[in-house]
């Protein structure tokens, strides 16, 4: 844990998340390792079973404390209970701590004074607890993202409950949370946001449309041919502070996101104190040890120094092969084509430096970049649908398969440019990609570039004029406005490597340019907030000429332009709770890739964007230990960007009327101090109109079966926290005896993870077990799919361990 400076009081609290119930019988690992951890923790844990301190923590008091700032505060909490606060007053003292009257315990008391104020408290001894700031539990450092959205709205500190649309954020403790148990970041985003459709890999989908994915603001994934899915992975999970999800359509943001936004977000330095943060994580599968292991590191340092500050990391990891309950090769989902499965060196670095110029604002550089080698990659061997599992034989040339790719990002803000809020963005992105594949005939080399370059602004004016003259129009009213500018190429071709001749284009050479005004206004007035703007976008692009199978004749694709519009309206009920309803347009294009794969000359390639319509209304709640969020939707437009695949492959882009429509739900409750309860559901149909004038129902790779998450979380101790999770999924069939692509019955599906995690030393030692009980399934497209090629099981069970500390 991390030293605070200045010593002062302390004080005494059952801190931390309650964690799932443990199972012990079930995994020998964990219980050997609870053993050895027992010499460490058998001091505090005497503190902490000590029959004078357990009363403590039962007993009530009376207080009657006047709101003033946290220090004096917490004095009269250590006068009145007799415990012993540690703190920094410097900190502390900058938080104004809430009125206190009744009767309360020691921790009760301590929850309402430090609620809101960045501080969370631990045991430190039997009559002690030490305030800490934005450290969590295990003490890692804690990226304070709620209630300020990232990237949901284009006006910055907007607080949460102001936005009249589903905006999840997933904080650094629950990532670290999850990865005890997920093997992939598209689990963790699926256990923590509803709505979020982990089946099809390639196109990230939230509600049923295309999400746009972006790490530090910087967009990266492939608009304009969606395929390989390497945009969540461009990053390590060790490497995030947050991930903000908004859902649904977004025209705050425009083309690329009709189902939301992902923003993944690489931590910055937040304190003076040279920090440095380390993670060591290993894992495998216990019914396959040699061939499976995962191993990582990660290390950062971080420090402010006067006006500058810096965040360095960088993870070196060696990435194992999945495997299936029986000991074969499972369908993992790492491999460039999005499935398949490999063995990799994965290498990771990121960086954030900002520099403070006082009244003349801010400037901040951040950056990411990744290498990855593969070791060994194999291609699918296809077996019988439902009947024989196929299999994965190694590529002869798969080790020298690669994937590089980098992000920058450079940011100016400024608070109070003649009264206005002033953001201005330029970034970039690029995604290179070699892969060699035989596919039963000569080497191919599939090599692929996906480019980003864009600027982005952001002005936001205080409507002061309108609150001063309408007295029922309250501050928070104001404009924000700009212009965006994106520049998005992409590329494919395919080579036979021993001759270096063409063999075809996935993709030719194809460049979309987009430049964008758009305008927000939000207006308050007493107990609601009313939100409405529109987003203007004119697009231009071009092919490059490309001879051979898959090319095209060069020149200008058709212009056009594209309006976006969106209101919402937000009623705070009371302090706790309230209701939004919201109007959004969102707009994808239909992918030019595929297009001018298919089109002879860049004339005949149709750009004509596919609009979409979006109404939601929802309603969320927010107590001291109770979050509640319900939010239904639809979703409809006549000309829905889809995919036509006959078989496999190729796939045709083509338009459609489409329908969607769904109820999202999540909870957490903290029962107790020690028990905690909570989880996610996702529910989506929807319907589509074909070519033939037919409405059937959507397939289950773009609308999942009922999803849901649940866990019980369980905290024996301070020190000691435990998760019992369960992932379930329902049973889909609407096609019946369907035999066409994508028309696939899939099968209801429970799978149960366990983990836990003990304060050991200066840092947390985490286990879990992902799928605990070693069950075989299929995914859903493989399922779904009504096809032989992906038949293939999952990964079984996988054993976890992991240590974290900042020193």
């Amino acid at each position: 844990m991390r030293t605070m400076g200045d010593i002062q009081t302390a004080i005494r609290g059952e801190g931390g998340r309650a964690r799932a119930g443990w199972l012990s019988a079930t995994v020998s690992a964990l219980a050997l390792a609870l053993i050895q951890t027992q010499p460490v923790l058998a001091q505090e844990a005497a503190a902490q079973t000590d029959p004078a301190a357990l009363a403590q923590t039962e007993q009530t008091y009376s207080f009657d404390i006047t709101s003033q700032p946290l220090p004096q505060a917490l004095a009269e909490v250590s006068a009145v209970t007799g415990l012993q606060i540690l703190y920094s007053e410097a900190a502390a003292g900058e938080h104004m701590a809430p009125a206190l009257s009744g009767s309360f315990t020691a921790e009760q008391a301590l929850d309402r004074l430090v609620a809101g104020s960045g501080f969370q408290y631990r045991y430190t001894g039997a009559n002690a607890v030490t305030l800490t700031s934005a450290l969590a539990n295990n003490g890692e450092e804690r990226l304070q993202l709620g209630p300020i959205t990232v990237l949901g709205t284009r006006r910055a500190d907007v607080p949460l409950s102001n936005v009249p649309s589903s905006i999840t954020i997933v904080e650094r403790e629950e990532i670290q949370k999850e990865l005890a148990t997920a093997s992939r970041l598209e689990d963790v985003i699926s256990r923590r946001v509803p709505g979020f459709n982990p089946t099809s890999n390639g196109v990230r989908q939230i509600r049923g449309r295309t999400a746009q994915v972006f790490i530090n603001g910087v967009p990266t994934n492939e608009q304009l041919r969606a395929s390989g899915g390497s945009d969540l992975n461009r990053v390590s999970p060790d490497q995030l502070a947050g991930i903000e999800v908004a859902r649904g359509a977004n025209a705050a943001f425009g083309f690329g996101s009709p189902g939301g936004i992902i923003a993944l977000q690489t931590p910055r330095a937040e304190s003076e104190e040279l920090t440095l943060r380390t993670v060591v994580r290993e894992s495998f599968n216990p019914h396959r040890i040699g061939g499976s292991h995962r191993t990582s590191l990660y290390q950062s340092v971080s420090q402010i120094v006067g006006d500058f500050d810096y965040q360095l990391g960088g993870s070196i990891a060696y990435d194992g092969s999945e495997y299936a309950p029986d000991g074969d090769l499972a369908l993992g989902f790492d491999a460039f084509s999005g499935f398949g499965n490999a063995r990799e060196i994965v290498g990771n670095l990121d960086g954030s430096f900002g520099l403070d110029l006082a009244d003349f604002g801010r400037l901040r550089l951040t950056g990411t970049f990744q290498h990855v080698d593969f070791l060994e990659d194999y291609r699918i061997e296809p077996g019988v649908y439902r009947e024989t599992f196929g299999s994965q034989s190694e590529e002869p040339r798969g080790d020298q398969s690669f994937r590089q790719s980098y992000t920058l990002n450079l940011s100016y803000e400024n608070e109070d440019v003649l009264g206005q809020s002033v953001r201005l963005e330029a970034f970039t992105s690029k995604s290179e990609i070699e892969n060699f594949a035989t596919f039963g005939g000569p080497v191919i080399r599939d090599e692929q570039m996906n480019d980003y370059y864009g600027l982005r602004s952001a002005v936001t004016t205080p409507l002061d004029f309108v609150t001063d003259g309408l007295g029922f129009v309250t501050d928070g009213t104001a404009i924000t406005y700009g212009v965006d500018f994106l520049r998005n190429r992409f590329y494919r071709p395919r080579f036979d490597d021993d001759t270096d001749v063409l063999f075809d284009f996935i993709s030719p050479d194809v460049t979309l340019d987009s430049l964008a005004p758009y305008a927000q206004l939000d207006v308050s007035i007493g107990d609601f907030q009313l939100t409405g703007g529109l987003r203007h976008e004119r697009y231009s692009g071009e092919v490059e000429t490309a001879v051979g199978p898959g090319g095209i004749v060069g020149g200008d694709i058709q212009s056009f332009n594209l309006t976006l519009y969106n209101a919402g309206l937000v009623y705070f009920l009371d302090d706790n709770v309230d209701l939004y309803a919201t109007f959004s347009q969102g707009a994808e294009i239909s992918q030019l890739g595929r297009a001018a794969r298919s089109a002879a000359t860049a004339d005949q390639v149709d750009p004509q964007p596919a609009k979409s319509n979006q109404y939601e209304i929802g309603v969320r709640g927010d107590w001291d230990s109770l979050r509640l969020g319900l939010a239904g939707f639809y979703t409809e437009s006549d000309l829905l960007s889809a995919l036509r695949c006959d078989g496999l492959n190729p796939c045709t882009p083509l338009r459609e009327p489409r329908e969607f429509w769904g109820v999202e739900a999540s909870a957490d409750w903290r029962i107790a101090t020690q028990w905690g309860v909570g989880g996610v559901l996702t529910w989506q149909d929807g319907i589509r109109e074909t070519e033939s004038g037919d409405v059937r129902r959507i397939g289950s790779r773009e609308v999942p079966p009922v999803l849901v998450t649940a866990y019980l979380d369980y905290d024996p101790f301070p020190w000691w926290r435990n998760t019992l999770q369960l992932n379930y999924r329902g049973k889909r069939d609407p096609f019946g005896d369907s035999t066409a692509f994508g028309e696939g019955r899939v099968d209801d599906l429970l799978l149960v993870n366990l983990a836990a995690s003990f304060d050991v030393g200066p840092g947390a030692l985490q286990l879990g077990v992902e799928n605990l009980l070693n069950t075989e399934y299929t995914s859903i497209p493989a399922e779904a799919n009504n096809n032989a090629f992906l038949w293939i099981p999952d990964e079984g069970a996988r054993v976890s361990l992991s240590y974290s500390m900042e020193w």
